[in-house]
């Protein structure tokens, strides 16, 4: 059995979602038929996100993450340059691997012990299968057209055209309750708005990463806060690969309920998912008796913002506060 099947199979035990029917590898839940979307579309060029995903689906078990960075760096450099204008085509997934693993993606509180399961990256602070919500904002700084000040020139990139940096990307954990995933989406909704650029959410618990490309809304999720979301547009990088994804196909309209409500995608919260997705372990974010969790317990994506001056290292909080704390 590899490491996803066990993966897999700890997850089923724990939530009920998975079947022994699912064993080899992850399943593909079927999305329900595309609903009959009300309002206006809000979000990134999915023409853009389309040829952005040419290195897709997801190389390896615990590369959802990894893919999903690609295809939102890839953007970033479309937005500069044009649709073909993006660095990472085939085995760029395994570079961003390379450099999520590389002493560059270290945090500034470095990279717990292996334990077993985990760290699946150095870039990680927690004792992930794969990536953690940490690991995944440094990097899609460091692979998107934002990032390359951090690095020197590698083979296969593509430099951008000169421009100053005017955004960033962080951990965002939505502290909501579970009857309130609508404000959750809402402040993701108005990120896609504000940025224009597709954005990396956690679904399934933790257990998965997708690239969320646009919604579906009365009003401007933006300027009308909270908007009343439709639907959502998901990406999911497990489809086609040996283990599946939690869709029908590579891109799906949910609607906005079915969304807000499904296990599968935002519909629950983040998990430890058997010790595969725990809290981190080294940092001020390692969770104490006045804190006991971090991620856990809330919804979390990976967004753009204009804190330019704070460290990836840090999470912000659903108003965009820095968190300083679990």
């Amino acid at each position: 059995m590899t490491l996803l099947e066990r993966r897999l199979l700890a997850a089923s035990l724990l939530f009920g979602i998975l079947t022994l029917s699912v064993l080899a590898g992850r399943p593909t839940l079927a999305a329900p038929s595309t609903p009959d979307v009300s309002g206006a579309f809000y979000g990134s060029n999915e023409s853009y996100v389309a040829s952005g995903t040419a290195d897709w689906p997801q190389a390896s078990g615990n590369w959802c993450a990894v893919a999903s960075i690609e295809a939102v760096a890839n953007y970033t450099f479309q937005v500069q340059g044009g649709q073909s204008y993006f660095p990472f085509h085939s085995g760029g997934q395994q570079q961003i691997a390379n450099d999520l693993n590389s002493s560059a993606a270290v945090s500034q509180w470095g990279t717990p012990p292996w334990n077993g399961v985990g760290p699946g990256f150095a870039a990680d602070i927690a004792q992930d299968f794969g990536t953690d919500p940490r690991s995944i904002a440094w990097g899609v700084l460091y692979e998107s057209a934002a990032g390359l000040p951090m690095h020197a020139h590698h083979p296969g990139y593509i430099f951008p055209r000169t421009q100053d940096s005017t955004y960033t990307y962080h951990t965002v954990i939505y502290h909501q309750s579970l009857s309130q995933t609508n404000l959750a989406v809402a402040g993701m909704a108005r990120t896609l708005v504000r940025y224009g650029q597709p954005i990396i959410v956690t679904i399934a618990h933790g257990l998965h990463t997708v690239v969320v490309s646009g919604v579906y809304a009365s009003s401007n999720p933006n300027t009308s806060f909270p908007a009343d979301v439709n639907a959502v547009n998901v990406w999911d990088p497990g489809v086609g690969s040996p283990g599946g994804g939690y869709q029908s196909a590579r891109e799906v309209t949910w609607s906005g309920y079915t969304f807000n409500t499904s296990a599968s995608q935002w519909g629950s919260l983040y998990s430890a998912n058997g010790n595969f997705d725990p809290d981190p372990k080294v940092g001020i974010y390692v969770p104490n008796p006045t804190y006991p969790q971090h991620w856990i317990g809330y919804r979390v994506d990976i967004e753009p913002d204009a804190q330019v001056g704070v460290s990836w290292d840090l999470a912000l909080d659903e108003n965009g506060s820095v968190m300083m704390h679990p």
